[in-house]
């Protein structure tokens, strides 16, 4: 939540200081910016989970169990959320496989897959969050 959470505080901001240089072009771009951050967090779920073979069922259920987790969290600081979410989509996409009668390595290797991917689509995210946070940084000082 935290690249939405910058592009709210930031339009925030400009609502209430009125300042110019955070126009409807910078918005624009960040709302972009979030958009795709969100897909290629969602996508590296995806396509790791089925490029480690899957099951259709397993994936989805991957990308839910991460949200979970990341809901859930664990009890460490600063990181708990991301390590909720990659252990979700593991467990989540593990559970699913086995629960499919798939032998338990090839349900761990999908499962595998599943965290793998959502770690690279985190990892992805965060770059966004790069961008956003630059963006910003450049509308608001300008010279």
């Amino acid at each position: 939540p935290g690249n939405w959470i910058m592009a709210i505080a930031a339009l925030l901001y400009a609502l209430v200081v009125r300042h110019t240089y955070l126009g409807v072009g910078t918005f624009a771009l960040i709302l972009a910016v979030l958009l795709i951050a969100e897909g290629l967090e969602f996508a590296g779920s995806y396509l790791g989970a089925k490029k480690f073979g899957a099951s259709r069922l397993a994936t989805w259920a991957a990308m839910f169990g991460a949200i979970i987790g990341a809901i859930v969290g664990v009890p460490i600081p600063i990181i708990g959320v991301v390590v909720g979410a990659l252990l979700g989509a593991f467990f989540a996409a593990w559970i699913c496989e086995l629960l499919q009668n798939r032998p338990l390595k090839a349900a761990s290797w999908a499962a595998l897959g599943a965290a793998l991917g959502r770690g690279a689509g985190l990892v992805a995210k965060i770059g966004c969050g790069l961008v956003i946070w630059v963006a910003l940084a450049v509308a608001a000082f300008p010279h």
